[in-house]
């Protein structure tokens, strides 16, 4: 019997999922050239410095004022961590990387791929986890609800890592002859 239920929530968590991968995504050649702020009606709200990292490196979330008070992130294996709730939201452990009290003044945050923990969203886990654990793509969700399907009123970013030392560039030079 219990089967029967879990099939379609099974099924809507996933479609809700797919429905979020089809977000465009947000970078910083999306901004206006007049303003480092998006201000027309539409535009981001959220919007990365990049989209390509490495292991040991850090980037910056930018947020346009006024925004949504819940951040989250989804891992490439499609595990969902709360990065920013209220604080009356804590429990154990779990901490939020800014309050959505603090989260409501700020206008960028510093992410590092080494330290960066989250609230993992899984019942019994009473700590934050790292969140930067393999490559993949990994999608920054901004809105004041994340539980939903309509993919309108969540602001996504899609950073691409690569879980390794970016490669050095080598610098080849030939003798002429």
């Amino acid at each position: 019997m219990k089967l029967i239920l879990v099939i379609p929530a099974a099924g809507l968590l996933f479609s809700g999922a797919l429905s979020l991968n089809n977000v465009p995504n947000t970078n910083p050649s999306l901004r206006s050239a007049s303003s480092d702020l998006p201000s027309a009606a539409g535009a981001p709200r959220m919007w990365s410095d990049t989209d390509k990292l490495y292991k040991g490196e850090s980037f910056h979330l930018y947020f346009a004022s006024p925004h949504a008070a819940y951040l989250g992130v989804i891992d490439p294996d499609g595990h969902f961590f709360y990065v920013v709730f209220p604080a009356g939201q804590s429990s154990g452990q779990l901490k939020p990387f800014v309050t959505s009290e603090q989260f409501a003044t700020v206008d960028e945050l510093l992410i590092q791929t080494t330290s960066f923990k989250a609230d993992p969203y899984t019942d019994g886990v009473l700590e934050n986890k790292r969140v930067f654990t393999k490559s993949g793509v990994y999608r920054f969700l901004l809105g004041d609800n994340l539980h939903t399907d309509d993919a309108q009123s969540i602001d996504v970013v899609k950073v691409r890592y690569r879980h390794k030392p970016r490669p050095e560039h080598r610098v080849v030079a030939y003798a002429a002859r």
